[in-house]
């Protein structure tokens, strides 16, 4: 009679637990887990529980500043001064109008296709995740990490391009402030531009892991900063400049600069399109904070789309103006020029001539255009080095990269991923050590940031699309125009991907070889090694940390928190002897406390919380004493 009378006080518990259970999961009880207290699950956190995963950060992003996020991270001013003598040396104007809006129109197709995947899955890890939601079981794993493993390591050197790129930008105006390329100004060496880049580095750690309010903050303002700097400097040069360059020039005008090696126009527009594709990319970095933000399944997919247009428009302006104001063609790329020449100062040189034209001096007028775009690019790699510690962080989470349990780190108080981002910071100076030897090296990582990124790009696309049955649109989607848009998105990552490889001059020598290709070689070589060895034995795909009951099976939550979670099969118990319950049968089974967070047992399964247990009794070490004094 005792031994039916504790069986009902399990079986009660049960049906109270089931209860409890499948109220947490219809959101009518509070959960309470949650950083900073108990509070109900709203739908952001009812979706990312059905994805597998705990909510661990808070969500205190606004949709706006998710969005001023990504449009801070893309930096239009500072990337644009970077890059536009590289536009301008492979076709000039013509690669500079034409193949930007080519470029553009590409990217609002990856854009609009790859929206689609992250309303349905709006979970931080990104790339990684989604091709692991796209893919058949049997492909899950090995795919979903490599194209994870890719992405990381592009994010490191993105991170190490635009942090160099800032201290070149500064090196800039250092020559400039000092009398100029023709003044004996103060020239950088390699090396002091790399000590300047470390010194970048260790202040975007401490920006970035300050709180998320913070962080949206500063993001907001940079967001604004983008915008109004670019506005007033377009104002500026149209109102300082005594000279127009004419529509022909603007939109006709061809620049073989390269050389002769390359015979082919056509080629050497193509050659430039990568540049102008770079300073697209980073679209999607508004899924790295996805878990901080407010209605994420349509904020994401907005946030997306919303940075291409606005980002494409801005710096087409941009481009249009700088174009215009070209005062003499020859100083663009010219040696013999306050600013020194090459393609990186370019830009600056172009400021620095339409205040000269005007005033008589330039220098004053192009160091504040250009700490301009260093101050654009600071508020960018604020972004860079958050987003790439995000994604450490997420993979880690899911066991996919080594010391995985001291990276999941998070600070108690901010929930931030603390040992993430010093990885990301020392891993992303490391990438920047080649230019110290050959900047044709530095050159080949800077080509990765950008393969690594479309290249992932296309492999998601082309998995949404090849099984597309297994797809479940979320609340923002394409319909019927989701293959056509999302394929062509896919084929033009493609296209940008095999561009980024091919030499950029010729004839090809050890200094023109392009070693983007070798760069990545080594990369996925570095990866097969590590999977082989240690990641197949740890990673088995994205790690779910909940798990969910459904109204169509017979599955229950059990939160396991601090405590074990034994289970014991009602319809199969052990064998009863005497007042023993027989703990080692085939048919009773024990979790310990060292299973995951959540685990999943049968409807029947009576679950007894470890601390309740009575103890073994005597000195049958595998028998529970049923007459001790605590109910179970």
């Amino acid at each position: 009679m005792e031994v039916e009378k504790r069986f009902g006080d399990l079986e009660m518990m049960e049906s109270q637990q089931r209860q409890q259970q499948h109220e947490a999961v219809v959101g009518s009880s509070n959960v309470a887990n949650m950083p900073g207290g108990v509070g109900p699950r709203d739908a952001d956190e009812k979706r990312l529980n059905e994805l597998g995963y705990k909510q661990e950060y808070r969500r205190l992003m606004t949709p706006f500043q998710q969005w001023a996020y990504t449009f801070s991270y893309t930096a239009p001013l500072g990337f644009i001064t970077g890059y536009y003598g590289f536009m301008y040396s492979y076709g000039g104007p013509v690669t500079i109008i034409w193949g930007y809006l080519a470029t553009t129109f590409g990217t609002l197709c990856m854009a609009f296709g790859m929206s689609e995947i992250i309303s349905a899955f709006p979970t931080l890890g990104s790339v990684y995740y989604w091709v692991a939601q796209l893919v058949p079981k049997k492909h899950v794993a090995w795919l979903s990490w490599f194209v994870g493993w890719v992405y990381l390591f592009g994010s490191f050197c993105g991170t190490a391009l635009n942090e160099y790129l800032l201290a070149q930008l500064l090196g800039t105006c250092i020559l400039l402030g000092t009398g100029g390329a023709q003044g004996n100004g103060y020239t950088l060496t390699a090396a002091q531009i790399c000590g300047v880049t470390a010194a970048l580095f260790v202040l975007h750690f401490f920006v970035s892991i300050v709180n998320t309010p913070w962080l949206g903050l500063l993001s907001t303002i940079g967001a604004w900063f983008q915008i109004l700097s670019i506005v007033v400097i377009c104002i500026t040069l149209l109102a300082i400049s005594p000279k127009y360059q004419s529509a022909k020039f603007v939109f006709t005008h061809f620049v073989k600069a390269p050389g002769d090696g390359i015979g082919s126009g056509l080629l050497v527009v193509l050659l430039g399109l990568p540049y102008a594709q770079s300073i697209l990319t980073g679209f999607e970095v508004g899924s790295h904070v996805v878990e901080e933000v407010k209605t994420a399944a349509m904020a994401g997919p907005r946030a997306m789309i919303r940075s291409v247009y606005v980002t494409a428009s801005t710096e087409f302006v941009l481009l249009l103006v700088l174009t215009f104001c070209i005062q003499n063609p020859d100083n663009v790329l010219g040696d013999n020029t306050m600013t020194g020449g090459g393609d990186a100062s370019a830009a600056s040189q172009i400021f620095y001539d339409a205040f000269h034209a005007k005033f008589g001096h330039g220098s004053g007028g192009a160091i504040a255009f250009t700490t301009f775009a260093c101050i654009s690019l600071f508020f960018g790699n604020i972004t860079n080095v958050t987003l790439t510690a995000r994604m450490a962080y997420a993979m880690a989470r899911d066991c996919a990269l080594p010391f995985h349990y001291w990276l999941v780190t998070l600070t108690q108080k901010e929930r931030i991923p603390i040992n993430a981002t010093i990885v990301t910071v020392i891993g992303s100076f490391i990438c920047t050590l080649p230019s110290l030897g050959s900047s044709v090296a530095f050159t080949a990582i800077t080509a990765m940031s950008t393969i690594t990124a479309y290249g992932p790009y296309f492999v998601i696309l082309a998995c949404r699309h090849i099984f597309d049955n297994r797809f479940k649109p979320g609340p923002f989607s394409l319909g019927k125009w989701g293959i056509w848009i999302g394929g062509w998105g896919a084929l033009w990552g493609a296209v940008m991907s095999i561009l980024f490889c091919i030499p950029p001059e010729y004839p090809v020598t050890g200094s023109t070889f392009n070693y983007a290709s070798v760069s990545m070689s080594g990369a996925i070589l570095a990866g097969v090694v590590y999977w082989f060895t240690v990641a197949r034995h740890n990673y088995k795909g994205p790690k779910r940390t909940i798990e969910l009951a459904t109204d169509s099976d017979d599955d229950v939550v059990k939160p396991n928190g601090d405590f074990g979670v034994h289970a014991l099969t009602a319809s199969k118990l052990p064998e009863v002897d005497g007042n023993h319950l027989d703990l080692k049968g085939s048919n009773g089974t024990i979790a310990n406390s060292n299973d995951a967070n959540f685990v999943k047992k049968p409807r029947n399964n009576f679950e007894v919380p470890t601390s309740e247990f009575p103890p073994l009794g005597g000195k049958r070490k595998n028998h529970l004493d049923l007459n001790g004094d605590e109910k179970v």
